[in-house]
Formats: C-alpha cells, structure tokens, sequence
C-alpha cells in the first residue's frame, strides 16, 4: 500500500506540472495570436479611418482613435468619380480587373499543363525545367523593364493590355510550377496507370483525374496571380 501511495504522488506532481505547461503554452499562443491580429489589422483600421473623415484624411495626425463626425462622403465621391484623381475610376478599374483576371486564368493554365507534363509524363529531366524557371526570380524586376519593352516593341504590343498580361504571368509562372509539382507529386501514380489500362488519353488524365484532384493548389496559384497583378504597380 504504501508504495502505491508513493508512486501515485509523484505521477500527480508530473500532471499537474503537465497541465501547467500545456496552460501557459495555450496562453502565450492566444497572446501571440492576438497580438499579431492587432497588428495586422491596424493598416486596414487606419484606412478605415482616413476613408471615414469628412477632413480628407486629416484625424491621421490628429490623434483621435475614431472620426468626431464619421461621414461616408468619401465612397460617395468615389464611386461617382467625383473625387481628386479619380475622375476614370471605373475605367481604372475595369482595366486592373481585365489584367488580374486574364493573368490568373492564364497563369493557372499555362502553369498546369507545365506541371502535368513534368510530374505526371515522366520525363526524364523534367525537374530541370522547375529550376530553370525559378532561377528568373535571381533577377530583379527593374532590371528586366527595358527588355521587356523591347520584347514588346518588336511583337507590336506597345500600349496594349496584352504586354502587360504577358509580362505578369511570365512573372507568375515559375511560382505556379513549383507549387503546382510539389502538390502533383503527391498524387498516386497508380491512378494515371489505372486510368490509361481503361484507355485514357494523356488529354483525358489532365481534364479528369488531374484537374479535379488538383483544386487546391490551383485555387492558391490563381490567389498568388491575380494578388501579383493587382499589386504590381511597376
């Protein structure tokens, strides 16, 4: 009896110690959790602010944590282009949209038939072509301004959307590749042998068996892209 008593103790000792530790840990990930939210939403607070002030963005250095009068004149003058600088805002914007949608469509496609030609083929150096196309990313973008619009000259693209588009999904595509290869490895090959004893055509596996098992990856490629050419100002 007494030697279960003294093996019962220092096992109470070790679980309670346990919990303990499992507390403060739950506690310092919520207080990171938290603080990291505050400080991501704080750009978007402070927007909200600006866009809420009838003073034109003034209460940014005044101090105040919330707008003495809140208006919601500034959407308004937005939306009816009759805001400074904004006079084409709907054109503006249909235009960013035409790029963003066009350069993830574009993206998406382009980067999924790489990427079933190099994980799904078997081809013999097919890896060369994902490192290949990640060694562009080496180069800064700023360096590549003038040949690009050399390049575009030459096809006779200047002041067309198209240059543009062509010139964000050639920055997007080597991203999509890796991604894309990485998450089509994991998918069994004994689905592509079982599909082609059936008699499926290499044209049948990517619209399939390819695509349909590859929806969350190409959901993160097709974020990555449209976000890069909303953003991409240069």
């Amino acid at each position: 009896m007494s030697v279960a008593l003294d093996l019962s103790q220092p096992m109470r000792l070790a679980r309670r110690r346990y919990r303990l530790r499992r507390t403060l840990t739950e506690a310092g990930s919520v207080m990171l959790g938290f603080v990291l939210l505050i400080w991501s939403l704080m750009p978007v607070y402070n927007m909200l602010l600006i866009a809420l002030d009838p003073e034109e963005g003034e209460i940014e250095f005044a101090g105040n944590i919330w707008p003495p009068e809140p208006s919601l004149e500034g959407f308004r003058s937005v939306l009816t282009q009759e805001a400074r600088y904004l006079e084409n805002f709907w054109h503006q914007f249909g235009n960013s949209l035409y790029i963003g949608l066009l350069t993830m469509v574009l993206t998406v496609l382009v980067g999924s038939l790489a990427s079933f030609a190099v994980s799904r083929m078997r081809l013999s150096k097919g890896s060369l072509l994902t490192k290949a196309a990640l060694l562009t990313y080496a180069i800064p973008a700023s360096f590549l301004i003038v040949p690009y619009f050399r390049i575009m000259h030459i096809y006779g693209l200047s002041n067309n959307f198209w240059a543009v588009i062509a010139t964000q999904v050639t920055f997007a595509i080597p991203f999509a590749l890796l991604v894309l290869q990485l998450y089509g490895n994991m998918i069994p090959f004994e689905l592509d042998d079982a599909a082609r004893i059936d008699g499926a055509s290499a044209v049948q596996l990517y619209l399939r068996i390819y695509l349909p098992l590859m929806t969350p990856a190409l959901a993160v490629v097709a974020i990555y892209a449209l976000m890069l050419a909303w953003n991409d100002y240069l």
